[in-house]
């Protein structure tokens, strides 16, 4: 069947395979925003197989940029799935948030006006080098009334998280699905609700810290972009693959399928060596 197909077999509400031969646009298989290019992205350079992606140079400005649209996020229906293919060309990313102690990361997905405004969403990557949370990966969501540090989210780590079987290495391609539950004020005031994160065809372990009322996180919609790659003080080095939204929590087995079919598609050791 193909990625392309498992992934629009799920009717999402925006596709962007990122396999655009152009170096002005990447299109949205579903016809409703194109994303347009920030300086040092270069398309379709980076080969896997017979595929092929775009590469992030890993400094400031070096992303992709998609209109503000309600429907990316997680209000427009009371849930949310994100789901990416992603290639770190570094385990240790230069521009990250977080400091210099145990969050240096990179949002290789977000959807915020900037890093302390109008953050909705992320999906992060932290650094190996951290004296904890060695290469973690985590989908976030945040009230937009706070600081971007503050939200409920949900993560995976290799070699912490007991369900991780698989380790973030250079040239490999992960997977990754964040999921935005319903969200619910219950009787009394507290929140119903929370993150959900899968790598490759495996979700992770629930927590309090997952969860809405942990944090008191309310979705809500803000006027800021939708970017890949990185905002403007964060930069991911590495390739981005097949970008999708669904205004829904997409199951279990629309997520094996996409996974079974771009590991086909997506091979696992690609010729990375010029662009490290």
């Amino acid at each position: 069947m193909g990625i392309k197909e498992a992934i629009l077999a799920t009717t999402p509400t925006s596709y962007w395979p990122l396999d655009d031969a152009s170096d002005t646009a990447c299109h949205d298989e579903r016809g409703l925003h194109e994303a347009s290019l920030g300086g040092g992205v270069k398309l379709a350079v980076v080969p896997f197989g017979q595929a092929s992606a775009p590469y992030f140079d890993g400094e400031i400005g070096s992303y992709l940029t998609i209109v503000d649209d309600e429907r990316y996020s997680q209000p427009h229906a009371n849930a949310l799935s994100v789901a990416a293919w992603i290639c770190p060309l570094t385990l240790n990313n230069t521009h990250t948030a977080g400091g210099s102690g145990n969050d240096q990361y990179a949002h290789f997905m977000e959807k915020s006006i900037d890093t302390t405004k109008d953050v909705e969403w992320a999906m992060r990557f932290y650094n190996k080098s951290n004296p904890s949370r060695h290469s973690r990966l985590s989908f976030y969501t945040f009230n937009t009334r706070l600081h971007a540090g503050e939200g409920n989210g949900s993560y995976m780590e290799y070699g912490k998280s007991a369900n991780d079987v698989t380790p973030i290495e250079l040239g490999k391609w992960i997977f990754v699905v964040g999921q935005a539950e319903q969200w619910n004020e219950l009787p009394g005031g507290s929140y119903q609700g929370g993150d959900i994160f899968w790598k490759q065809d495996v979700q992770a372990a629930r927590s309090p810290g997952d969860q809405y009322e942990t944090y008191k996180v309310h979705p809500t919609h803000g006027a800021g972009p939708l970017r890949i790659g990185g905002v403007a003080s964060i930069a991911y080095k590495g390739s981005v693959a097949h970008v999708a939204i669904w205004n829904r929590l997409i199951s279990a087995a629309d997520i094996k399928s996409i996974w079974n079919e771009g590991f086909g598609d997506l091979q696992a050791t690609p010729m990375y060596h010029s662009f490290v």
